[in-house]
C-alpha cells in the first residue's frame, strides 16, 4: 500500500491508466472504462495519447478487500485505426469478429425464414382472391336463375 500512497494525488486519489485500473481491480479493460464513466472520475489525456484517470483510493481499497473479479478474456488495447499492427491482425481468429459473423449468419437465416413465410402468406391471399372471384361468379349465376323463375307479373315491377 506504500506505492499507492507515493502515487497519491490530491485528496487521496491515484492517477492511473485504464489498463492499470483494470489490473488493480481485476476486471477487463472495457469494464474499467465503464466504471470510470459510471463514477464520473476525472480523465486526462497526456501528450503521449494515454488517458489517465484520477481514481479515489477508497475505490482501490474496496477492490483489495473483495479480492476483485478476474476476467479470463483479455481485451486488446485500443489503437489508432491506421496502426499497422491493427491492420495486419488476422480477423478470422478475433473472438469479436467470430461472434459478429455468427450473429449475422443467424439473422440471415431468420430473414430467409420470414421471407418464405411472407411468400406463403401472399400465395394464400392470391388463392383466397381466386376463390372469392369464383364464388361471386356462382352467386351471380344463381341470382340469374332465381330471377328467371319469378312469376311473369313480378318481372314487370323491376
Amino acid at each position: 500500500m506504500a506505492s499507492d500512497i507515493s502515487l497519491a494525488v490530491g485528496d487521496g486519489a491515484r492517477r492511473m491508466t485504464y489498463a492499470e485500473l483494470a489490473a488493480v481491480r481485476g476486471i477487463s479493460l472495457p469494464s474499467a472504462r465503464r466504471l470510470v464513466l459510471r463514477h464520473h472520475w476525472p480523465r486526462q489525456t497526456g501528450n503521449d495519447g494515454v488517458v489517465r484517470v484520477t481514481v479515489p483510493l477508497t475505490a482501490l481499497a474496496k477492490a483489495a478487500e473483495t479480492g476483485g473479479f478476474h476476467d479470463t478474456v483479455t481485451a486488446a488495447p485500443l489503437s489508432h485505426p491506421t496502426d499497422p499492427t491493427t491492420l495486419a491482425r488476422d480477423t478470422t481468429t478475433d473472438p469479436m469478429t467470430v461472434a459478429l459473423s455468427r450473429a449475422v449468419d443467424s439473422l440471415r437465416e431468420q430473414l430467409d425464414r420470414e421471407r418464405s413465410r411472407a411468400d406463403r402468406a401472399e400465395q394464400r391471399v392470391v388463392d383466397k382472391d381466386a376463390v372469392i372471384d369464383h364464388l361471386r361468379g356462382r352467386l351471380d349465376a344463381l341470382m340469374a336463375l332465381l330471377t328467371d323463375r319469378r312469376p311473369w307479373w313480378r318481372r314487370w315491377f323491376q
